[in-house]
């Protein structure tokens, strides 16, 4: 290429670079204007502000430098480029730590100085900026974080809350910081590949041009026309919007043939949608419609082959028609040549390597007209200029859309992952709940055996003993004088303080095995391994055994809890299930009040009509605003790690949504917490019975 074209180019690309500046920075800072006055409360970014203000100022500098001339020539305009692109990044880094460091979301710009990059340098230029854009970012936030340091070094500060949130800050720093630079660099290379393509079909109208010019060398009065070659080349390298590139290109080759119509129609890519059908602006009848009806555009495109035939050569060639309407090439549709007046016609295929990208039809009405060669060739360039717009935009949305169809598929991955994973933990929690359940059972039944048998023989001993004292007090009836060897064993032995302390090691041991038999009746009860049927139950009764299993918690010396019972009608439920939703519900109470010395937790059960609710109250710390949204997602917990699992809540969720009822949360921060249970007294049996199918292949 020579050099005062390559000097053209790249003045031409710095220009086209340094606008787009001006307008970015322009909507950034109207977007932060706008950003500061409504939220100007919360919000101060002032000094953003002031980055972009500096971003303007030294684009404007830039564009007054190349206008003037002051700076010229193809290096120091590269070297212009250069600058330009370090200070922007420079500039994003300082947008990056006044938009809160390593918070900030607007580091995601750092791709934008690669792609201004890739369309002035190659792959060093490129590697180079993707290079200063990690080394930016990264030294932007380890500076901003360097008071964490010494936490991350010294393995004495390892430990405690800021040692844990220093690990997890700089966890954060490395994906991020990893992220970028990866990002950065794969994005590099797009941008290299993409700008290869582009500078080859660059090169291709290169050629072409340049064709152009020396037929302009060689034949003076086609000068004018080849300058509109020129801008319609340039026109066509500006944008990659298919729409934009035939309006231009219709409108200047319309101007430089002096024809009455021209239009390019281009075959869509996708089935069942109609060719794409662009005319020149002066393409009209006498009766205000196009001169190329749909009808006739159609007809090219779709028998191509027909008159191609009738041509010695290949499909490059240009078709010309001196009377098109007696051709017998357009029989089909002569008619509509008649009305429309068309005395001449040239058809010309737009290829694309070994592919149609569609074609170009010019037309001339009134008298016979004579093509020069000069004009058809210049249907030609513009012909090869079309066809590599057309597959650098059918490039593009191809690309564009397989990333929202790769976009969909992540999506449908992480969805797929979510419920795999809750229904993983929903199989962990059965599966607990089911050794539990055995474990309580195996330990009701094996307790309860032995128990039986002490609880029935102590009427029996009871019984003896007492047959045994009054053998022992009919001694009395034995004159005095025959009895002194049993009145010294009385004594001797302590009589009366054996009778008084054997009645009340017998009434300790009844009472003992009562209190053996009401745990075992507990522990059972709290299982319901014998009720996983579909019964109506007492919910005061499933409350009242659960408090029992959690006397670890609750009870004298603990933690101290009210309850206030109304009289409620037997809920139709599956109880066992319902002791669980009791459980997790009572435990959490007293986990969030056990460090306060004042902890104390309220149960109520109350009717509101068709249902039944019950409140569980407590004095704890309270639940944060914006996390009472998430207490029952699964896996989701507030407690330390290896306290909590983050399953009972979702848990209770899944089994009271199943029963028809809800649950829900009611917090106010360093006051307490009440979480409340409504169940429906008459819910649908059909309903129940579906959830008792649920439970029973889900047992949460």
């Amino acid at each position: 290429m020579p050099a005062q074209d390559t000097n053209q180019d790249i003045f031409l690309k710095t220009e086209q670079l340094l606008f787009f500046r001006l307008a970015f920075a322009g909507v950034a800072l109207v977007l932060a204007a706008g950003v500061q006055w409504f939220d100007r409360v919360y919000l101060d970014i002032s000094s953003a502000i002031r980055v972009i203000i500096i971003v303007v100022i030294y684009s404007c500098v830039a564009v007054v430098l190349l206008k003037q001339n002051v700076i010229s020539g193809s290096r120091p305009v590269a070297w212009l480029n250069a600058v330009l692109i370090g200070v922007d990044i420079l500039s994003l880094t300082a947008l990056v730590h006044y938009t809160r460091g390593v918070e900030s979301d607007l580091y995601l710009l750092y791709l934008l100085p690669i792609l201004l990059s890739s369309y002035t340098f190659g792959r060093r230029g490129i590697n180079a900026t993707a290079l200063f854009v990690s080394i930016s970012y990264v030294a932007l936030i380890i500076i901003e974080n360097k008071n964490f340091l010494p936490y991350l070094i010294d393995p004495s500060k390892h430990t405690g809350l800021a040692g844990a949130y220093t690990h997890q800050l700089w966890r954060r720093i490395l994906a991020k910081s990893a992220l970028l630079v990866s990002v950065s660099f794969i994005w590099g290379r797009f941008c290299e590949y993409m700008s290869g393509l582009a500078q080859q079909g660059a090169n291709r109208l290169r050629v072409q041009l340049q064709a152009n010019q020396q037929l302009v060398a060689e034949v003076k009065a086609q000068a004018a026309r080849e300058q509109l070659i020129n801008s319609i080349n340039s026109a066509l390298r500006s944008t990659l919007d298919l729409g934009q590139i035939f309006e231009t290109a219709v409108d200047e080759l319309g101007k430089a043939m002096q024809s009455d119509s021209c239009a390019i129609v281009c075959p869509s890519t996708y089935p069942n949608e109609p060719p794409s059908i662009c005319q020149s602006l002066k393409s009209t009848n006498s009766d205000g419609g196009k001169l190329f009806e749909p009808e006739l555009c159609e007809f090219v495109l779709e028998h191509k082959g027909t008159y191609e035939k009738s041509n010695i050569g290949t499909i490059l060639k240009i078709f010309v028609f001196d009377d098109p309407a007696n051709d017998p090439t357009f029989s089909p549709i002569k008619e509509e040549l008649r009305n429309a007046q068309v005395t001449s016609l040239i058809v010309k295929p737009m290829m694309y390597a070994d592919a149609s990208k569609g074609a170009i039809i010019i037309g001339a009405r009134g008298q016979k007209r004579e093509w020069l060669p000069a004009e058809l060739d210049l249907v030609s360039s513009v012909a090869g200029q079309v066809a590599v717009a057309i597959e650098h935009a059918e490039l593009v949305d191809q690309l564009s859309r397989k990333n929202k169809d790769l976009l969909q598929k992540n999506l449908n991955l992480d969805g797929k992952n979510l419920e795999l994973r809750a229904v993983q933990a929903q199989l962990i929690h059965q599966e607990k709940m089911a050794s539990l359940g055995r474990l309580v059972a195996g330990i009701a039944h094996e307790i309860n055996n032995p128990i039986n048998f002490v609880h029935g023989n102590l009427p029996y001993l009871r019984e003896y003993f007492n047959d045994l004292k009054k053998l022992v007090g009919a001694a009395e009836q034995i004159p005095e004088e025959h009895r002194k060897p049993i009145d010294e064993l009385r004594t001797k032995l302590k009589y009366e303080f054996l009778v008084t302390d054997l009645d009340n090691i017998l009434a300790d041991l009844n009472e003992g095995a009562e209190r053996i038999r009401h745990i075992v009746r507990n522990l059972r009860s709290f299982s319901r391994l014998d009720e996983a049927e579909l019964k109506e139950a007492s919910i005061q009764d499933g409350i009242e055994s659960t408090l029992k299993i959690l006397s670890q918690y609750y009870g004298r010396d603990k933690i101290p809890i009210e309850t206030d019972y109304t009289s409620l009608s037997p809920v139709l439920c599956y109880p066992g299930q319902l002791n669980q939703v009791w459980m997790n519900l009572l435990s959490n109470a007293a986990q969030a009040v056990d460090s306060k010395p004042d902890g104390h937790v309220w149960l109520k059960t109350e009717s509101d009509g068709d249902g039944v609710v019950v409140s569980i109250r407590d004095n704890g710390p309270g639940i944060k605003a914006e996390v009472q949204s998430k207490i029952f997602e699964p896996f989701y917990t507030t407690k330390p790690v290896g306290q909590g699992t983050g399953l009972g809540l979702s848990i209770s969720h899944s089994i009271v949504e199943r029963h028809g009822g809800q649950i829900w949360c009611e917090s106010v921060p360093g006051e307490g917490t009440t979480f409340k249970v409504r169940i429906p007294i008459h819910a649908k049996i059909s309903e129940l019975v579906r959830a008792g199918a649920d439970l029973a292949h889900d047992p949460d």
